[in-house]
């Protein structure tokens, strides 16, 4: 026996179908229109459907395991995702100052993944390289840096491959200011493009980013030191090292008379940060 349909069951829904389904003849829960539910509940079972189907539901599993923590851990992942999505790296920490953040972060790494995924970032932690961070699906928090700004950054990566080849795990990659500096005029960079003014800046902007470690009112003294975090392995990785110098060499190359004497406009942040380089052959 064939079970009679009306317009609430065959139809879009529309205005019209919506008042009709008042008027449906269908006992109580077999109308489709009737057992719909707000988008929630329909957006949940379209979910369950899929997990049933051997699709795995991250949103679902936030849903479900955040409820089950503690109060304190959720106020402890409350903390994490917060310094994730400001562009903080986490790591271990010293060994005398360890971070409980990264403790927290390893053992909950995948509800926090599944809490990520709802915006569109993933959480990724690197076991190898001991830290861990956010990162958007589709690379939206890429981040633009100057030409002298590259130019540091890909010095800097250069020091940290020659640094750690040979360092212990707990080992950390130093560098002053002043020998920056040297190896950047020894690799043809004018020295007069190099004031503390502009290379304070570059430095700046890479701690910003988690690249470096710097202390509280660098002001790019010779004698001030520079820490390269590992993160800078992920920004540039190891199969990377030919390529980064040559960029150097092209960097420095690619300097004009001009720009050699004027030294303003490369010690000017805004200039530094806001206009792009200009191709001498141009």
């Amino acid at each position: 026996m064939t079970r009679a349909t009306c317009a609430c069951c065959t139809s879009p829904p529309t205005a019209s179908t919506a008042r009709r389904r008042s008027a449906c003849g269908h006992p109580a829960g077999v109308c489709r229109r009737r057992r719909t539910g707000t988008r929630m509940e329909r957006w949940r079972r379209f979910r369950l459907k899929a997990d049933a189907a051997g699709s795995k539901s991250t949103t679902m599993d936030f849903f479900e395991d955040y409820p089950r923590l503690e109060s304190a851990q959720q106020e402890r992942f409350q903390r994490v995702v917060t310094r994730l999505l400001a562009g903080e790296v986490l790591t271990p920490g010293s060994p005398l100052e360890p971070d409980p953040d990264w403790r927290f972060a390893e053992r909950f790494r995948e509800l926090i993944d599944s809490y990520l995924r709802i915006g569109g970032w993933g959480f990724d932690l690197d076991s190898t390289l001991r830290l861990g961070r956010a990162v958007h699906e589709t690379g939206a928090q890429r981040v633009r840096f100057s030409k002298l700004e590259s130019l540091v950054l890909c010095m800097l990566r250069l020091h940290y491959h020659e640094t750690m080849r040979l360092a212990a795990e707990e080992d950390r990659c130093d560098i002053t200011v002043g020998l920056l500096r040297e190896r950047l005029v020894h690799a043809g960079k004018p020295i007069a493009q190099l004031s503390a003014r502009a290379l304070g800046h570059a430095v700046r902007r890479l701690a910003r980013h988690s690249i470096v470690r710097i202390a509280r009112g660098f002001d790019a003294d010779d004698d001030e030191v520079i820490e390269v975090t590992p993160l800078v392995e992920k920004v540039l990785p190891d199969d990377r090292i030919q390529e980064i110098a040559g960029r150097i060499k092209a960097y420095v190359s690619a300097r004009t008379p001009v720009a050699e004497q004027e030294t303003e406009a490369e010690s000017d942040p805004d200039t530094l940060a806001d206009e792009p380089q200009r191709d001498p052959s141009s």
